[in-house]
């Protein structure tokens, strides 16, 4: 069980359309806000004292970040009623589309990008795990991730309200005390990944009081049946979290328009704290835009969003504007997806444009971006659809192309901005 190298370098349905009216967007709309309570913690939580658990996984080899991340999702949709759903952490292993060696080094971000692109969550089914599917019949799309700080009460409150949290942290199964079920260790490193599923604070260890309980992915034979307990002063715990926190149902009639494959793992700017992106799709049917979505690289990101139907490259000017997204505050770093008021028609061969405004006080280099990195990802780079923007306020016409035809080498890369659409009868 190895794991985990976190370089993340940040340097530079969806129902039948009868009318707009009618387009209805299904799942979770729960704001950031409800990850806080004034509300006294109890003492002592614990989700397998409810049935907003998943069965233990035996994770695929190597495969503890798939079991983990799948396991969340899991947790999450019994929370919220929506099915009891096994989820296959192999098909995440298999297909998630960074580099080869990375399927047993994996991590929260790769997570994200294969549930943000619609590639997953995939039931589990061993005849068709190991299955690349190009479209496929997933559970849901999961819109939404968010990357949680180490602050206990708020993971806490995320397991309360959320289900499970993914967490990584170090872990030896031989330094397992197999009486108590307690593992600590005083490696400051990362090597596995587990979901938080309680707490206990009155637990005495070896270290002082308190631990999270934690569902491991070695099967019900491990532990105290597949669970064992981590010390609140483990070095390494609470370092890494993530929840995937909202998701539309699985649609054959939506679609996801993205260049990001392998999602985010660079911020880009100006060595200012706004920067804007501008990406040009095409629609392949008649359809209608519902929603956007973007990666968040940085806490306290603001987001503002504009859709247009023309763009002039020689002069910069942008037309036809069709809906607008008001400034958005994200809390947390993660994945992101925003409600359009009102969803934009579009015929089939009419092209589009997404422009979206980062803002990140007291930070440089705000934007996400998807480019190559040795041992990590190489993605397909865009072409004519992707432009940057220091500030359209101050320079209107100052666009950069970005992708595979930049002036700049260090302009080599693709914006991570998406739409989601319905098909529509004209």
């Amino acid at each position: 069980m190895k794991i985990y190298l976190i370089p993340i370098f940040l340097f530079f349905v969806l129902s039948s359309f009868a009318q707009e009216e009618d387009i209805r967007i299904f799942g979770s709309e729960i704001e950031d806000s409800f990850l806080f309570t004034d509300e006294p913690l109890p003492v002592v939580f614990d989700l397998r004292n409810s049935s907003r658990l998943a069965p233990v996984k035996t994770q695929p080899d190597g495969g503890c970040w798939t079991s983990a991340a799948t396991g969340s999702v899991e947790s999450m949709f019994r929370t919220f009623g929506y099915g009891d759903f096994v989820l296959s952490d192999i098909n995440m292993k298999l297909f998630h589309g960074l580099d080869s060696t990375r399927s047993t080094n994996g991590n929260h971000f790769m997570a994200t990008a294969y549930f943000s692109r619609g590639a997953g969550p995939v039931l589990k089914n061993p005849e068709t795990d190991s299955l690349y599917c190009i479209a496929p019949k997933t559970a849901a799309y999961i819109t939404d991730a968010r990357f949680l700080p180490n602050n206990p009460s708020l993971i806490k409150n995320a397991i309360m309200k959320f289900g499970s949290v993914y967490s990584m942290m170090y872990f030896k199964k031989m330094e397992l005390d197999t009486i108590s079920n307690i593992y600590y260790t005083k490696n400051e490193k990362i090597n596995h990944v587990i979901d938080l599923v309680g707490w206990n604070d009155t637990l005495s260890t070896k270290t002082g009081k308190g631990a999270w309980i934690a569902q491991n992915s070695l099967g019900e034979e491990f532990g105290d049946a597949g669970f064992f307990y981590v010390p609140y002063s483990d070095p390494n715990i609470l370092k890494y979290n993530s929840i995937w926190n909202k998701w539309i149902p699985y649609d054959s009639l939506s679609q996801i328009y993205y260049y990001d494959t392998l999602g985010t793992y660079f911020s880009y700017g100006y060595n200012d704290s706004i920067i804007y992106g501008l990406v040009r799709y095409t629609a392949e049917s008649n359809c209608a835009i519902t929603k956007i979505g973007t990666s968040v690289n940085h806490q306290n990101t603001r987001i503002y969003a504009e859709i247009y139907k023309g763009f002039d490259e020689a002069t910069g000017t942008l037309s036809g504007k069709s809906a607008t997204i008001s400034e958005r505050n994200c809390k947390y770093a993660g994945y992101y997806t925003f409600n359009l008021g009102k969803p934009v028609r579009l015929k089939k061969g009419e092209e589009f444009y997404i422009l979206l405004r980062y803002i990140v006080p007291e930070v440089s280099l705000p934007m996400p971006v998807e480019k190559y990195v040795e041992g990590y990802s190489d993605p397909i780079l865009t072409t004519g659809k992707c432009w940057i923007n220091h500030d359209v306020n101050q320079w209107p016409d100052a666009w950069y192309e970005t992708g595979k035809n930049a002036e700049y080498d260090f302009l080599k890369f693709n914006l991570c901005i998406k739409a989601y659409c319905v098909d529509i009868d004209e």
